[in-house]
């Protein structure tokens, strides 16, 4: 029986579905654990405390690692999956210990734009992740490393966004009117317009007149 190849936004779409379900679930559980809680308020405000550059340094980093381990076949789906329970558990713990659902946190997140930077970014790379094990197991890695090049680019471009716009909601949360954080949304809906975009040019063979090709014959490099 041939496998045939889903398209990447479609696996998009399924691995984002999962992510915000993960989250939603996860961080409405009643979890106690106050040395957990203790480490991520340290470490939280190590990185607060800081100016804008060193602060981005701080996010920007940590969270494309974890996006370039995700790329890694087989690895990257096990990381996005232990990424999702690990984050969204210190969320639940953080609600356990200050006494508000921690499905209020997560939702709160949600209201923030850099989350719909970030958390994206992660489905993109898990979805990009089962590309590459399709090629591998297909033998047609050499014909496509275009293709997970520009995914990667694109990936780093998001991420490298996402760090602004949350440095940015942090400074602005611990200045005299923190409910301007909520500006950032001005530039980040510029943003995510322009990554839309983006992401349909480097997978323009499964939009417009070439979407009812089979996904076998996209041609991958013709960005």
């Amino acid at each position: 029986m041939q496998i045939k190849m889903p398209r990447l936004r479609r696996v998009f779409l399924i691995s984002f579905i999962i992510e915000l379900a993960g989250f939603a679930i996860i961080s409405s559980l009643p979890i106690h654990n106050p040395a957990l809680y203790a480490s991520f308020k340290s470490e939280d405000h190590s990185i607060i405390s800081q100016s804008f550059f060193p602060m981005w340094l701080s996010i920007f980093p940590h969270n494309l690692l974890i996006a370039s381990i995700e790329f890694i076949p087989i690895i990257g789906i096990f990381m996005f999956l232990f990424s999702i329970g690990s984050t969204a558990s210190v969320i639940a713990v953080e609600g356990t210990s200050t006494h508000v659902n921690g499905f209020a946190i997560f939702a709160s997140l949600m209201l923030l734009p850099h989350s719909w930077l970030e958390l994206p970014a992660y489905a993109v790379a898990v979805s990009t992740d089962i590309y590459i094990f399709y090629y591998l197991i297909k033998g047609i890695m050499k014909d496509n490393y275009l293709k997970i090049i520009y995914m990667y680019m694109f990936i780093v471009l998001e991420l490298a966004f996402a760090g602004a716009i949350e440095t940015s909601e942090i400074l602005l949360e611990e200045s005299a009117h923190p409910f301007d954080a909520f500006y950032m949304w001005i530039p980040s809906i510029f943003i995510i317009a322009f990554l839309i975009w983006l992401f349909r040019r480097i997978n323009s063979a499964e939009y417009g007149h070439k979407q009812e090709q089979q996904p076998d014959e996209y041609d991958f490099n013709q960005f």
